[in-house]
């Protein structure tokens, strides 16, 4: 079956629509949103879960160092399972911590990027040879650099319209399906929909106020006259 471009506007009769399960609606509550989806971004959940996971994290461990010294029999093990739980939540809380504090992501005009601490990883848009779905986000590959796109947490707005742009100048690996590949353009364009449907949904009042940049993004949804390579 052929997979037509879904062009989208204010009145449409079908409009897209996410089908979400319990979980991804919480996270997509919780996701701070920009307000222009064409601006950079540098996205973090600190700001939302530092205020949950800092008095979890220390409420656990002054939990777990009290419990050896009000042990009935003085041991420092006196009950070894309970002692392994508090330990496994104190080390638990204290990881969520430290995770949400020093793990980042980001995306811009030329690249999308990921940051834990010291380590960095980055991919520019014109070097991706790869793009799955898997589950609860997206993996983008350049060669051997992987960078997971969790899209329920973030918004990734700029991604997506760059990965649109993206599909009309070169062909890149699409659900394990190759550029050779006869199905490729079917499979293009089911990712064309998804990508344009979701950024019109979680933008539609920019979009609604900005018919330049709808017709911009409508533009991007039907496969291009011809790739650069």
């Amino acid at each position: 079956m052929s997979i037509e471009p879904r062009y989208l506007s204010a009145d449409m009769d079908k409009p897209p629509i996410k089908l979400l399960e319990g979980s991804e609606r919480v996270q997509e509550a919780l996701r701070v949103m920009g307000s222009n989806p064409y601006e950079p971004r540098v996205l973090s959940q600190a700001r939302g879960m530092i205020p949950i996971w800092l008095p979890l994290a220390a409420g656990s461990t002054w939990s777990g160092l009290s419990m050896p010294l009000d042990s009935e029999d003085g041991s420092l093990w006196g009950n070894l399972i309970g002692n392994s739980i508090f330990l496994f939540a104190m080390g638990l809380t204290i990881w969520l911590v430290i995770d949400v504090s020093f793990r980042r992501y980001g995306v811009d005009h030329d690249k999308v990027w990921a940051r834990f601490g010291p380590f960095y990883r980055e991919i520019r848009f014109a070097d991706i040879t790869r793009l799955n779905f898997n589950m609860d986000r997206y993996d983008i590959w350049a060669g051997k650099t992987k960078i997971k796109i969790y899209y329920h947490k973030y918004d990734y707005a700029p991604l997506y319209i760059r990965l649109l742009e993206e599909l009309h100048h070169h062909k890149f690996r699409l659900n394990g399906v190759d550029t050779t590949d006869p199905n490729w353009e079917q499979q293009a364009q089911i990712w064309r929909n998804i990508l344009s449907g979701d950024l019109w949904l979680d933008h539609h009042d920019f979009y609604d106020t900005h018919p330049q940049h709808l017709a911009h993004l409508n533009a991007l949804i039907g496969p291009p006259d011809h790739y650069d390579d």
